[in-house]
C-alpha cells in the first residue's frame, strides 16, 4: 500500500461499489453476498494485474541502473507483446548507443595514449643523441673537423625527426577519421610518375629499376595527394627490400569488377609470419632496415581503404612481393 496509485484505485473501487452493496443488502442477505464476492474478485484481479505491471517496471528500472553503472546487457525474453515491450525496445536501442558510444570513446582514447607512447618512443633516442652530441660540442677543445661531422649528424636527424612527426600526425589523422578525400578523376600513370619521384632517392640509393605498364586512358575516381603518398610508400618499401639489379613492375588493369594497380619487385620476400600485421602501425618485419618506422605501409593502408579501395599483399621468401591495389567498379 506504499504505491499511492494503488491505494488511492482500491478506495475509488469500494467508493464505487458501496451503492451496490447497499442496493443489495436491502434486497437479500444472498445478493449481498454476490455483490462483495464479484467485487472482491475483481479488485484482486485488477489490483494482481497492476503489481504484474509494476514488478515487471522495477524489473526494466534494475536494468536501466545497470546501465547506468556500465553493465549493457539487457534480457529481452523478460518482455512479452505490449506497450512495455515496446517502451524496452526504444530503451534497449539508446542503450546499444551509449554502448558503442563509451566504446568508441574508449577506443579514442586508447588510440590517443598509443599514438602519444609511440610519438614519444619514437623522438627519444634521436633527441638523446642530439642533446648529448651538442654537449660535447660546447667544449672549446673540440677538433674542429669532428664539430663538422657533429652538425651534419645533427642536420640528419633533424630532418629525420621532421620527416616522422609529419608522418605521425599524417597517421593520427587517418586513424581519428579526420581526413576528408577530395576524389576527381586521375590519370593513374600520372599519379605513379609523382610517386616514383617520390622515391626516386630509394630507387637510386637501392640501384633498381622500374619498368611502368600502365594506359594513358586509365583513370580513377581518387584523391590526388593522398594517393601519390601511398603509392610512394609501397614503391619505397620495394626498393628497400630488393637489392642491387633488382626491378620492380608496376602494372594497370582492369576487370568486370575491378581496376586494379600491382606494384611487383623480385626482391627478398616477406615472411609468412609478417605477412598478417604488415599494414599495423609501427610493425618492423623480421628484415627491416634498422631505421625503418613501419608507418609507411600502414599509412598506404589507411588511405586506398578510405578511398572504398583494398590493399593486399601477396609474396614469397625469395621470390619478391606483389602489392595489389584494387577498386571495385560500379556496375549500374
Amino acid at each position: 500500500m506504499r504505491n499511492r496509485e494503488i491505494a488511492r484505485f482500491l478506495l475509488f473501487g469500494l467508493a464505487a461499489c458501496l451503492p451496490f452493496f447497499l442496493l443489495a443488502a436491502a434486497s437479500s442477505r444472498e445478493m449481498l453476498v454476490v455483490c462483495v464476492a464479484q467485487a472482491v474478485l475483481l479488485l484482486s484481479g485488477f489490483t494482481l494485474f497492476t503489481l504484474r505491471r509494476y514488478q515487471r517496471l522495477r524489473q526494466l528500472n534494475d536494468q536501466m541502473r545497470g546501465v547506468r553503472e556500465g553493465h549493457y546487457r539487457m534480457q529481452m525474453d523478460q518482455f512479452e507483446e505490449g506497450e512495455l515491450s515496446i517502451l524496452y525496445s526504444e530503451i534497449y536501442k539508446v542503450t546499444v548507443q551509449l554502448r558503442e558510444t563509451a566504446q568508441q570513446l574508449q577506443e579514442s582514447q586508447q588510440f590517443l595514449s598509443d599514438s602519444l607512447s609511440d610519438i614519444s618512443h619514437q623522438l627519444k633516442t634521436p633527441l638523446t643523441s642530439m642533446m648529448m652530441m651538442v654537449e660535447l660540442m660546447q667544449q672549446p677543445q673540440m677538433d674542429p673537423q669532428q664539430r663538422s661531422e657533429f652538425l651534419r649528424v645533427i642536420s640528419n636527424q633533424l630532418s629525420r625527426m621532421q620527416w616522422l612527426i609529419q608522418s605521425l600526425l599524417k597517421m593520427a589523422r587517418l586513424q581519428a577519421g579526420a581526413v576528408q578525400f577530395s576524389p576527381s578523376p586521375q590519370k593513374v600513370r600520372s599519379l605513379l610518375s609523382k610517386a616514383l619521384s617520390q622515391a626516386e632517392a630509394e630507387l637510386v640509393r637501392s640501384g633498381v629499376e622500374w619498368i611502368m605498364e600502365c594506359p594513358d586512358d586509365f583513370e580513377l575516381m581518387l584523391d590526388e595527394n593522398w594517393t601519390v603518398e601511398a603509392l610512394g610508400n609501397i614503391l619505397r618499401n620495394c626498393a628497400e627490400h630488393t637489392g642491387r639489379g633488382g626491378r620492380i613492375v608496376i602494372r594497370c588493369r582492369r576487370t568486370m569488377l575491378a581496376d586494379q594497380i600491382e606494384i611487383e619487385d623480385n626482391g627478398e620476400g616477406i615472411d609468412p609470419q609478417d605477412l598478417p600485421h604488415l599494414f599495423e602501425r609501427f610493425y618492423r618485419g623480421r628484415n627491416a632496415r634498422p631505421d625503418s618506422v613501419g608507418i609507411g605501409l600502414a599509412m598506404s593502408y589507411q588511405i586506398i581503404t578510405g578511398q572504398g579501395g583494398m590493399l593486399r599483399v601477396v609474396s614469397q621468401l625469395g621470390q619478391g612481393s606483389c602489392f595489389q591495389l584494387r577498386f571495385p567498379r560500379q556496375i549500374v
